[in-house]
């Protein structure tokens, strides 16, 4: 589906890991989701959650495409991917709600970062995923202490980990990335 259809049909831009669509959209007149730099020094945790909230809203709405293109082992793990990033969504929406923190609503639909039609593009676009959804969980950590630092950490580390498992499905070698959730 080209950006200018998605455009048209209300679909936002998948967070970017590296913040540079979000210039882009902006430069365009489209809204756009956080990016991974969005997080403001002075924002404070609820903010830095907030911004990780989003980029679980837009993880879910991506396995969706996802799995459609994959079988058996693969789909399989994918809706346990969609699972985890739910789990992950649902308490943070409480947290921030219980907290009186910004709740950041979820998007009808998200543009992705180039067309998913096949098994390859699938794989491709899970192992992208994970390291957005990283990146967002990476840049929560500087804002954060205590129980919130551990929920950041623990979701960089479950999204490092779903990422390692993507690569290794899709046969990408190196497997691993030395500082999940950093641009490269």
């Amino acid at each position: 589906m080209s950006e200018r259809t998605e455009r048209s049909e209300g679909r936002e831009a998948m967070p970017d890991r590296h913040g540079m669509s979000e210039r882009t959209e902006r430069s365009e007149g489209r809204e756009a989701m956080p990016g991974r730099h969005s997080v403001n020094p002075t924002s404070g945790p609820a903010n830095a959650l907030a911004d990780a909230l989003a980029a679980e809203y837009a993880a879910i709405w991506a396995y969706g495409v996802i799995g459609v293109h994959l079988t058996e082992a693969a789909r399989t793990a994918a809706r346990a991917a969609e699972a985890a990033h739910r789990s992950r969504r649902d308490a943070l929406l409480l947290q921030l709600a219980e907290g009186s923190g910004q709740v950041p609503a979820d998007r009808a639909g998200y543009a992705l970062p180039y067309p998913v039609t096949d098994r390859a593009s699938a794989l491709r676009l899970a192992v992208e995923i994970e390291e957005r959804t990283a990146g967002h969980w990476r840049a929560a950590l500087p804002h954060t202490t205590g129980a919130d630092r551990n929920t950041a950490l623990a979701a960089l580390t479950d999204c490092a980990l779903r990422a390692t498992r993507w690569r290794r499905t899709a046969g990408v070698t190196p497997v691993t990335v030395p500082f999940p959730g950093r641009p490269a």
